[in-house]
């Protein structure tokens, strides 16, 4: 079945990027129309759309350019690695923006119930707005670097399905709020050593996903120790990985996978 074309000012309309920055994307080779009329018209494929939403993706997680180009043409690139890639790395992104709302929230209900400024309210949500700013200039070079982003689209396309993708990470939301409602149990209690047993299980699945890499892995528990996930309403804190460390322990399980770092 032949795919549709679009001409330069639909593809434009129906993209909402402007046609300027569609011939300036041509004119860096990073997406180049599929084929040209045989009046010189730009005609972009249903290819192209797939093309171009990486290239916008990659471009708000704070990728320049001249890094998205090479990134979609390497021979080994992964689409829909890469899509499971951003997702998480997107989430993060809305967990740091309720963040900041609920900064902005709480400042103008005190500004309302006062008729004053709390100047250090307003300097947090300075603070927090400027940082996010900052995680947005290198979102995914923080959330892994470079080069260990293209390992892990290398090891997520090769290892996991985008469906397993989605059932793990709907397994750690369900063990994370259960383990919160749990965390005033005794380690020795039967109820946490099962919640222990659903995280360790887990945790043995994440390793496994990357082949134990452990620059990868180390990213991940460094990122958690200092903080860079606490936005993230679904993802395991300090207070968690204690709890299942104190279970562990209790039980004579010192090697399992009960803290955040390496």
């Amino acid at each position: 079945m032949d795919e549709r074309r679009y001409r330069v000012g639909e593809f434009a309309t129906l993209t909402g990027v402007s046609i300027r920055t569609l011939h300036h994307y041509d004119q860096l080779g990073l997406l180049r129309p599929a084929e040209h009329s045989e009046a010189g018209y730009r005609l972009y494929s249903e290819r192209d759309l797939l093309r171009l939403q990486q290239i916008l993706t990659l471009r708000y997680l704070g990728f320049a350019l001249k890094q998205i180009g090479p990134l979609l043409d390497r021979p080994n690139f992964d689409l829909v690695a890469s899509l499971c890639v951003q997702q998480v790395a997107l989430r993060q992104r809305i967990g740091e923006l309720q963040h900041i709302e609920g900064v902005l929230r709480e400042l103008m209900r005190r500004r309302l119930a006062s008729g004053q400024w709390e100047w250090e309210l307003v300097a947090q949500a300075s603070a927090d707005v400027q940082a996010s700013l900052q995680q947005k200039g290198d979102n995914v070079s923080e959330y892994y670097s470079e080069e260990q982003m293209k390992q892990a689209l290398e090891k997520v396309g090769q290892q996991v399905s985008p469906a397993e993708v989605q059932q793990a990470e709907e397994e750690w939301t369900a063990l994370v709020h259960d383990v919160r409602a749990s965390r005033q149990l005794d380690p020795s209690d039967p109820r946490a050593q099962a919640l222990a047993d659903r995280w360790n299980a887990l945790t043995a699945a994440l390793y496994q996903s990357f082949k134990g890499d452990p620059t990868l892995m180390a990213t991940i528990g460094r990122n958690y120790d200092q903080g860079a996930y606490a936005s993230i309403p679904d993802a395991p804190t300090p207070e968690d990985f204690a709890f299942i460390a104190a279970v562990n322990q209790a039980r004579g399980d010192t090697g399992k996978a009960g803290s955040s770092g390496g």
